[in-house]
């Protein structure tokens, strides 16, 4: 009987350190990785955190029935959290006599494929196949990548080929070579008839706005694509030498492990600087807004919570899936794409597409109009 005693206090003191855990990662949600960075880590983590509490209701379910309600009452504390990774809905949204648009993203990872060895020309094609099928009314792409022709003969063949009219872009950075693309682009069959980007002092574009006019109606949307991990070779030959043991790797553990570390960090803390600024940008747009593109963040982060506020998840509203991942490369899996709208609009389907022409998978939504209230 005393072995029983100290077995069910040991499981209880893990049980609480992981109802703290997941506690901590709803709140990376809510704190800004510039002023306490570790958080993100723990938001970061949160699939984990939800499945040892998930494990552990089923344990005291089972052993001892009065301590299941503590990971429970955790667990649907964090219903926001739950939902954003699995959605939540007695019926599916029905599509109404109302006008509706279809938005695709997608990050085409600079058009070399999810293989190195894969040919860009052909993966172009393979992407170009792709978006022309979907019979898209916007498509936002991230890391559009192309060079040997004038940048306005090569979008136009670009948009006309996906069945698209009007087109806006902006180079990640300032080209002097007219030939070179690198750009956040964004296609659509209704006018464009304004267009701004963001950037941090220093940094690269991370967002574009263009605005757009359907049925009369000004519509704005956002391509996003949020400062990545920049994770090199190296960093993924270390990864692979943790998961995959037989992989021989020479980089010492602490030293490959702080090295990951600290870009995690750097990239958490610039995200939040970009997310920060956009919130304001749209906060004082005073048209709907569609926003969509590569976060390169989860949904526990501080950066979906913060564009979430006063925006519509699309997932949330029409998805399926448990865990529902939007990145395909090495590391685990995550849903980091995202297509977000106001409240003039209510997602109606959402589909991830399960290609293998990228280190992401494409996404798209089909948005139905509301009417205006009075």
């Amino acid at each position: 009987m005393k072995g029983r005693e100290i077995l069910k206090k040991f499981l209880y003191f893990l049980n609480i350190c992981a109802v703290l855990a997941l506690l901590a990662s709803y709140l990376s949600g809510y704190i800004s990785p510039e002023k306490f960075w570790i958080l993100a880590f723990f938001g970061l983590a949160y699939p984990i955190f939800l499945l040892v509490n998930v494990f552990f209701v089923l344990l005291w379910l089972l052993a001892w029935k009065r301590f299941a309600f503590i990971s429970l009452i955790a667990i649907i504390s964090g219903f926001h959290s739950l939902q954003a990774v699995y959605p939540f809905r007695f019926s599916q949204p029905k599509p109404l006599a109302l006008p509706k648009i279809k938005i695709v993203s997608f990050n085409v990872h600079s058009l070399y494929g999810n293989q190195k060895l894969g040919s860009q020309k052909e993966t172009k094609s393979k992407v170009t196949e792709f978006l022309a099928r979907q019979d898209a009314d916007i498509i936002c792409i991230q890391e559009f990548y192309a060079i040997g022709e004038d940048f306005s003969q090569t979008l136009l063949k670009f948009a006309q080929s996906i069945h698209l009219d009007h087109y806006s872009f902006k180079n990640y950075q300032e080209f002097y070579n007219k030939k070179k693309i690198n750009a956040i682009a964004t296609f659509s069959r209704f006018p464009i008839v304004n267009f701004g980007c963001l950037r941090l002092p220093d940094h690269s574009h991370y967002a574009t706005y263009s605005d757009i006019v359907m049925n009369s109606d000004t519509i704005r949307i956002y391509n996003l694509h949020l400062e990545s991990i920049r994770f090199g070779y190296d960093d993924y030959s270390f990864y692979s030498h943790l998961t995959e043991p037989d992989i021989e790797e020479d980089i010492p553990i602490k030293e490959g492990s702080m090295r990951m570390l600290w870009k995690l960090r750097k990239a958490f803390k610039i995200r939040s600087k970009q997310v920060n600024i956009l919130a304001e940008h749209i906060a004082s747009c005073h048209y709907p807004v569609i926003l969509a593109g590569d976060f390169n963040d989860t949904p526990s982060s501080y950066t979906y919570h913060q564009l979430t506020k006063n925006l519509t998840d699309s997932f949330i509203e029409s998805g399926h899936g448990l865990f529902e991942s939007t990145y395909a490369g090495k590391l685990p899996s995550f849903r980091i794409d995202y297509i977000l709208h106001s409240d003039m609009f209510k997602s109606i389907s959402y589909q991830r597409a399960s290609i293998n022409i990228s280190d992401h998978f494409p996404i798209s939504t089909i948005l139905m109009k509301l009417p205006k209230k009075n």
